[in-house]
C-alpha cells in the first residue's frame, strides 16, 4: 500500500545560472546610490533583490522564498520600512542578511555573489 508523501514545506531554491550586470549610473538603478537603497532586477528563479549595504558593498538575494518555494506566491520583497524583507504569502520575514526572523521559514534566503568594478555591479553564482 502506498502512502501519500508529505508536502515539501521547505527546500533549496533551484540552482539556475545567474550573471547580471547593473550600470550603477543608469536611472533605474538610482536607488543604489544611497546606502540602504534597493532595487529589484530580473534574474535567478523569481528575480533578485539588490541592496546597497555600504559605500562599496552590495547584497543580492533570490526573491523566491525558501518556504514552499514551489508556491506561485512565494515571493520575497523589501518591507516598506527598508529594515527587513518579507514574503506576504506565508508571512515569513528575513533580516537584511537573509536569515529568517519570523513566520514558518527556517531556511535562509539564497544569496548571490556581487562584485563591483567602477560603475558596474556584477551579480553571479
Amino acid at each position: 500500500m502506498l502512502a501519500c508523501a508529505p508536502a515539501i514545506e521547505e527546500s533549496e531554491i533551484p540552482n539556475v545560472p545567474v550573471n547580471v550586470e547593473i550600470n550603477l549610473r543608469a536611472i533605474d538603478s538610482a536607488p543604489l546610490q544611497l546606502v540602504g537603497g534597493y532595487i529589484y532586477v530580473d534574474g535567478g528563479v523569481r528575480g533578485i533583490i539588490v541592496r546597497r549595504e555600504s559605500q562599496n558593498e552590495y547584497s543580492a538575494f533570490e526573491r523566491n522564498c525558501p518556504y514552499r518555494p514551489q508556491d506561485a506566491c512565494a515571493l520575497v520583497e523589501m518591507n516598506d520600512t527598508g529594515f527587513y524583507m518579507e514574503d506576504l504569502c506565508c508571512g515569513s520575514t528575513f533580516d537584511l542578511s537573509g536569515f529568517p526572523t519570523a513566520g514558518p521559514a527556517t531556511l535562509p534566503m539564497k544569496k548571490y555573489n556581487t562584485s563591483l568594478s567602477g560603475d558596474y555591479l556584477f551579480i553571479y553564482n
